[in-house]
């Protein structure tokens, strides 16, 4: 009647059914059929509409429809590999000239239900079959989609049927901006994934999502001036904080477990700490780090540390749960709890990995929207009287496709047997759901990727550009790029070599800074006294003040009074600067002076200089033996003239 056709006209515009597949070039007297669009669910007895993309040789071709029986949800899965249950009822045939219009789409709305041409039943997930059949009944091609007929609800049983609860997260993330070179180049596949994820926020405002977005890659559509990159950081900004709900992020791709193992769980915290600062400053947001996506790499010890970073609930894939949860009976859908090292119980919701793959669906962003919605239609009537939540995520590693994530989005909203809501309402409603549904799980962890090598690496680098840093008297420009360059060696994303590429820019900087400052070459010094100031010339080809300390060395012939490290500020240019001296001997004495960077370890020697120090002066012992010969002389003198002059003269 009028109210259905009401239904199913608004159920397909929520969908936004109008043919968005690419026509697929056909063999010569080949075809293939595609589905364009279908209504997402059935209600009652009521109307399926299909549309169809035919291509190629359609000539006395036509379509067979064939419903089979229901399916679980393994049986929904295995739908992909094409292994179907029994046919129910007949076929249904139509002669594709009949349906077929201008622009190649087939058009078809056929009555479902106990009276119509597809014999389905209230509350149940049925494959149909559509085959393209040429002229002599052989199968051109084919596909399959699941027919979600919705139950029928008692009026006085309304009450007692809860709907499923599901909460999306999305993580947005890709190789770091911030090129070897200096130069920001964001990568295209993530502005691309964040565009995605954007759009159909904007198009379904009332869909509340958690988003996870690279904070590197957000700071650098800041410092473009590329129109579409300020677009996008616009939109970002414009976002309602209450549906679009931005968490915490490490400013670049980092796995804290790593970090751990090779006891350098500081990268990570301040790369947290780091991307929480761009996020606020750049899209005007506090993230919230309380609820974390649980790495595939994460044991007991991983819960600890990022419980330490403020993580109070996790989001866990069923792939890393130990015992796996049992599809079949919607285990994944009830609370959970994780023990870390320290005997903490924390929260958790589990992410359904099988949810996720329906979105890579290869027969386009129809297709998937449609396995998606019949997966929540089986978990939510599993048992409605009891509330359960479905967590949905990106698939791991691939791309966030913009036509799916819209059109999920559109039938999720208006889905009857579900509600969407942010995860903090999920971990609330798992909460307030009977403790005893909550399954305590054990961690089933991927190899981590060894970062021991990295972090060695990094450790020596961070300590080089400390020592520039000291040289420069503290934060600085020039520093500051450097330690750019370094924090973007965690990026998970790049590999030993890339990584090798932003450490020998490090050091090629630093080296730069050591070869501005030079000394003139080895010399000789005279010195007329035993304590006498040596002069000591160091050119600083820097456009700044430089502060050095001066580290002295003999052969022990000479002695330092004012100590033997001696911090001095080099301004640019030529300075001379006095070293004071002690000589314990006369002669020659090897003097080295080694100018050295200012930090604790002294790490960078930016110049080395002899010099000969002579002195001719005799010492304080020497002085002291020559006068004290004079003294013996003198005696011996004056006693030889008093015996001599007591003599009478001798005659001639």
């Amino acid at each position: 009647g009028p109210m259905r056709r009401r239904i199913l006209v608004t159920i397909l515009v929520a969908v936004g059914l109008l043919a968005v597949a690419v026509p697929v070039l056909a063999d010569p007297g080949s075809a293939t059929v595609s589905l364009v669009a279908q209504s997402p669910w059935i209600a009652d007895d009521g109307d399926l509409a299909l549309e169809l993309r035919i291509t190629g040789g359609t000539t006395e071709t036509k379509l067979r429809l064939q419903l089979h029986r229901t399916v679980d949800r393994r049986g929904l899965l295995a739908l992909r590999d094409g292994i179907l249950g029994d046919p129910l009822g007949g076929p249904v045939d139509m002669a594709v000239a009949d349906v077929l219009n201008s622009a190649g789409v087939a058009s078809l709305v056929l009555q479902v239900g106990t009276e119509g041409r597809l014999g389905s039943r209230p509350g149940g997930v049925y494959p149909l079959t559509v085959t393209l059949l040429d002229a002599d009944g052989s199968a051109l091609d084919s596909l399959i989609t699941p027919l979600v007929h919705l139950p029928v609800i008692p009026e006085g049983e309304a009450a007692s049927h809860r709907p499923l609860l599901v909460g999306i997260t999305l993580t947005v993330d890709g190789p770091p901006p911030l090129r070897p070179d200096g130069r920001l180049r964001p990568d295209r596949a993530t502005l691309r994934q964040m565009e995605a994820v954007v759009r159909a926020a904007q198009g379904h405002p009332d869909i509340p999502m958690d988003v996870r977005l690279p904070p590197a890659t957000v700071l650098s559509l800041a410092r473009s001036d590329e129109l579409d990159h300020v677009r996008l950081l616009a939109d970002l900004v414009r976002m309602d904080s209450d549906h679009f709900r931005i968490q915490s992020s490490p400013f670049v791709t980092a796995d804290p477990e790593a970090w751990r193992r090779a006891g350098r769980s500081d990268v990570h915290r301040d790369l947290l700490d780091h991307g929480d600062r761009v996020l606020i400053d750049q899209l005007g947001v506090v993230p919230d780090r309380s609820i974390a996506v649980l790495p595939a790499t994460a044991v007991p010890a991983t819960l600890d540390l990022l419980g330490q970073l403020g993580a109070e609930r996790f989001i866990v894939s069923a792939d890393h749960l130990e015992p796996r949860p049992s599809a079949a009976s919607a285990e994944s859908t009830l609370p959970a709890r994780l023990l870390a090292d320290d005997g903490t119980a924390y929260p958790a919701l589990v992410a359904d990995p099988d949810l996720a793959r329906h979105l890579s669906d290869p027969q386009g962003a129809v297709s998937a929207a449609q396995y998606l919605l019949a997966d929540m239609a089986l978990l939510a009537w599993s048992d409605p009287t009891v509330t359960r939540m479905a967590v949905l995520t990106a698939p791991d590693d691939l791309p966030i496709d913009a036509l799916t994530l819209d059109l999920v989005l559109g039938v999720l909203e208006k889905a009857p047997f579900l509600r969407v809501r942010p995860l903090p309402d999920l971990f609330d409603a798992a909460l307030a759901a009977d403790t005893a549904a909550a399954v305590t799980y054990d961690l089933w962890p991927d190899a981590i990727t060894s970062m021991s090598r990295r972090a060695t690496d990094r450790s020596l680098a961070e300590k080089t550009v400390a020592a520039y840093t000291a040289i420069l008297g503290g934060p600085h420009p020039d520093a500051s790029a450097l330690n750019d360059l370094l924090e973007v060696t965690a990026a998970a994303e790049l590999d030993i070599d890339t990584m090798n590429a932003y450490l020998t820019t490090v050091y090629a900087s630093v080296s730069e800074v050591m070869a501005a400052f030079t000394t003139p070459p080895d010399q000789s010094v005279r010195l007329t006294g035993r304590s006498a100031d040596i002069p000591f010339s160091v050119h600083n080809g820097l456009t700044t003040d430089a502060r050095v300390v001066l580290v002295l060395q003999s052969d022990g012939r000479l002695e330092f009074p004012e100590g033997a490290v001696q911090a001095v500020v080099l301004v640019p240019g030529n300075n001379r600067i006095a070293i004071p001296v002690q000589a314990r001997t006369s002669g020659d004495a090897r003097l080295r002076v080694t100018v050295r960077s200012p930090d604790d370890a002294r790490l960078l020697q930016l110049r080395s200089a002899h010099l000969i120090v002579r002195t001719t002066s005799l010492s304080g012992v020497g002085v002291l033996l020559f006068v004290g010969a004079i003294a013996v002389l003198a005696i011996w003198w004056v006693r030889s003239s008093r015996v001599r002059s007591g003599r009478p003269e001798e005659s001639t």
